[in-house]
């Protein structure tokens, strides 16, 4: 049986005007696309799974713990398990790239320090990225580069759970190498659990795609494409329209 990642209960974001609470739960190895009108609450969840906002109310539980209890070492540890993307890299300017990627290999201590080099070289490659822009500053990288360091650095930890709220950049570094083949060849394989702010504009969504809709700050339905596109609700049939081709 599936392993339970997240768990949401009672949950009320700490939004103007106060929305529903609602439950959720995602198991281990799932993909959700978190889809929904501009202000629905998709970021504001994300933010709030991720600890960077606080709820109303409601209990969230990561890997069968509720996050409420744990004391601060206990979240500290937690935070090894989880990749979190946001709008902005927050990359630490006048560092390199390296410098930047092996921060997160040496804070949760993945290898020892005489083995962080080789380490975070092997990742960048293995993701298709150049070797040589490892040297280069980080403000000296342009818009869609900070965007695949940001997401890199998410990764590089090799989490268990995965929050996106960016927009994923459409071009990779390497010509004809797109973004959701980096997803099925990189991402996927690490059995993570994906929740996705980005909506359809960068992964695409098909009838089998896992939509977790919002509006208003709460959650109006969850489950694959093709069930919710027969949804009684109009706006979730609105959000969970899909590519058949």
């Amino acid at each position: 049986m599936a392993e339970t990642l997240v768990r949401l209960r009672g949950l009320e974001l700490n939004l103007h005007p106060p929305p529903r609470p609602f439950d959720f739960r995602a198991m281990a190895g799932e993909t959700w696309m978190l889809v929904g009108a501009v202000g629905s609450g998709r970021r504001e969840l994300i933010r709030t799974i991720a600890g960077l906002a606080v709820p109303r109310t409601g209990h969230i539980e990561l890997f069968g713990q509720v996050v409420e209890r744990m004391n601060p070492r206990a979240r500290a540890r937690l935070r090894g398990r989880i990749g979190v993307v946001l709008e902005h890299a927050g990359l630490v300017p006048a560092w390199s790239v390296f410098e930047n990627l092996a921060l997160l290999v040496r804070y949760h201590r993945l290898v020892p320090d005489g083995e962080i080099e080789g380490y975070v070289t092997a990742f960048v490659e293995a993701c298709r990225l150049p070797p040589a822009i490892l040297a280069r500053q980080a403000n000296e990288l342009s818009p869609l580069e900070s965007s695949w360091i940001g997401l890199l650095r998410a990764l590089i930890i090799k989490p268990r759970l995965l929050l996106v709220s960016a927009y994923l950049p459409r071009e990779t570094l390497v010509a004809g190498y797109g973004v959701w083949t980096f997803f099925e060849e990189m991402v996927v394989p690490m059995q993570m659990t994906i929740l996705v702010d980005a909506g359809p504009q960068a992964l695409p969504m098909g009838p089998k795609t896992d939509l977790l809709v919002m509006d208003q700050g709460t959650l109006l339905a969850a489950g694959r494409a093709v069930d919710l596109a027969g949804h009684p609700d109009a706006l979730v049939r609105r959000f969970a329209r899909f590519d058949h081709a």
